[in-house]
């Protein structure tokens, strides 16, 4: 059995809460690790290349969940990571791409 934490709706993501969130290297390294994968990732596997303690990389998660950036499912004891990408495309068009993409890719 699975269940969504909560996250904020689509028309209410903000695009100041969304860069204030991305502003911080730990939470931009944790997004294009999540980017550069396909689908839904396991949080503790991208959390594996980012060092600091779990409780921080908890926070950060949550502060990414709480921007609207990603959706947090709890399957059991593992909490699997969705950046959303429709979303985040249909209020801000292209800042994902623009602010995870290598800038050697755009």
């Amino acid at each position: 059995m699975s269940r969504q934490l909560p996250q904020p709706s689509r028309d209410s993501i903000n695009l100041i809460t969304v860069l204030a969130a991305l502003a911080d290297p730990v939470r931009l390294a944790l997004m294009q690790a999540m980017y550069s994968r396909t689908g839904p990732v396991d949080c503790a596997v991208i959390a594996q290349g980012v060092e600091v303690g779990a409780p921080t990389v908890s926070h950060h998660y949550r502060v990414l969940r709480d921007a609207g950036l990603t959706t947090t499912t709890v399957e059991g004891r593992r909490r699997v990571i969705t950046i959303r990408h429709e979303d985040l495309e249909a209020r801000f068009p292209g800042l994902l791409a623009a602010v995870l993409t290598p800038a050697a890719k755009i």
